[in-house]
């Protein structure tokens, strides 16, 4: 049980380095703004959690369909600032 616990721990800390700071890092001039990570291993690997700028646009979508809002918020909006982390 306590490996179980440790290992749990370790994942939790991982994730919340990967899936908050990576994608708030260095936004703080624009309080909006969020990353959005499109490599694809990356996002398989976190269930979509690096869909990030579109996920603060329209929170209510499951993070199974943020590829697909994506990609329409590509083709409506080419313009839109996307920054990348790594």
């Amino acid at each position: 049980l306590l490996y179980h616990i440790i290992v749990m721990l370790a994942g939790e800390m991982l994730m919340a380095f990967f899936a908050v700071w990576t994608v708030h890092h260095d936004t703080h001039d624009d309080p909006l703004m969020a990353r959005t990570q499109r490599s694809g291993w990356k996002n398989r690997l976190t269930y979509n959690m690096f869909y990030h700028l579109e996920h603060h646009l329209f929170p209510g979508v499951p993070t199974i369909k943020l590829p697909e809002l994506a990609r329409r918020i590509d083709a409506a909006l080419p313009q839109l600032d996307k920054k990348n982390t790594f």
